[in-house]
């Protein structure tokens, strides 16, 4: 039997959640968009328009808990968790098991138009109206209100 280079896949769906829960590895990004995506697009048109935003902010932290968070271990796990239950709010929690960083200190960082990455933070607050971070630094918490 061939080991799975991958490591770990997990989705699971209720009515209004999906949890999501990856080894570190950047092939998993792909799928688990696409899962939240077909998801919403299940929930009928009115987040239809949000589904760009949805995708590139999802796609960023999940990229960052990867590279930057679990540094690609397969043994650390990614969590992504959407929630649309109850209200006119998209709510998106994704953590890494790595030990965090100091967010407040870099989150209005001006960068050189020629910096390859570091632009995270500037997305975020583009395209969802909250987003913050546990103490530690390792939970992205976004929020986009859905009319």
């Amino acid at each position: 039997m061939m080991p799975d280079i991958l490591g770990f896949y997990e989705i699971r769906e209720e009515k209004d959640r999906v949890f999501i829960r990856f080894s570190s590895t950047m092939e998993h990004i792909d799928t688990a968009c696409a899962a939240v995506l077909l998801f919403l697009r299940s929930k009928g048109p009115k987040f239809f328009p949000h589904l760009f935003a949805v995708n590139l902010g999802m796609r960023e932290a999940m990229a960052n808990a990867v590279r930057h968070g679990n540094k690609y271990d397969l043994d650390k796990l990614v969590s992504m968790e959407l929630d649309i239950s109850g209200d006119e709010w998209l709510r998106m929690k994704i953590s890494d098991q790595g030990p965090g960083f100091e967010w407040v200190q870099v989150q209005d960082q001006v960068l050189p138009d020629e910096a390859d990455h570091g632009r995270g933070m500037r997305i975020m607050r583009t395209y969802f109206d909250r987003f913050s971070y546990n103490k530690k630094g390792n939970t992205l918490y976004l929020e986009k209100h859905i009319l």
